[in-house]
């Protein structure tokens, strides 16, 4: 089973090129709302990754038990902020970088440098972090959108139904939206 994970990364890495996604110009535009079209493809794969959960589960075909639903807190909430902040003044990510190490070389090795750095330093102080009662702040525990596990609670009581409505909702949007909403 781990192997079928090279080809599925490469052909991964080969669709963030194919949509320009491994481009910081692009992803900058696309967070300025000049250029759209990555936001349309992002909400269609989101939607169409929501639809076949919600039909998997639905078939029972993979018991959705086994999903691990971590926990939000403070830390992850700042994590996300820190990591938003990042992804919007260099215009990459763990994922477009590792797709543009051939394509963008010098870039891409920053964004990765910058990213074992940041991992290292949160995991250096991260007891120090829980010392201070940073860690489980805010604990909201094991928290979905969609009732689709028991392991955890969510924001809406639809369970599986409400992912399938979600994931088709969100391929409307991305069918949809405009190419541009600033010129």
């Amino acid at each position: 089973m781990i192997l079928l994970a090279i080809p599925l990364g490469m052909f991964f890495g080969f669709s963030l090129y194919y949509v320009g996604a491994t481009k910081p110009s692009k992803i900058i535009n696309m967070l300025r709302l000049k250029d759209l079209s990555l936001a349309k493809i992002i909400l269609g794969a989101i939607g169409f990754g929501s639809l076949a959960i919600g039909i998997i589960g639905v078939l029972n075909l993979f018991p959705t038990a086994h999903f691990e639903i971590k926990p939000l807190n403070l830390g992850v909430l700042l994590g996300g902020l820190i990591f938003g902040i990042g992804f919007g003044l260099v215009g990459s990510c763990p994922g477009t970088a590792m797709a543009s190490l051939f394509t963008n070389f010098k870039h891409a090795i920053w964004v990765i440098l910058g990213g074992i750095v940041g991992t290292l330093t949160f995991s250096s102080s991260y007891g120090f972090m829980k010392d201070l009662g940073l860690v489980n702040k805010l604990n909201f525990g094991k928290l979905t959108l969609f009732d689709i596990s028991s392991k955890g609670s969510s924001l809406f009581h639809l369970g599986i139904s409400g992912l399938i409505i979600w994931g088709a909702l969100l391929i409307i949007v991305a069918i949809i939206i405009p190419k541009t909403l600033l010129q």
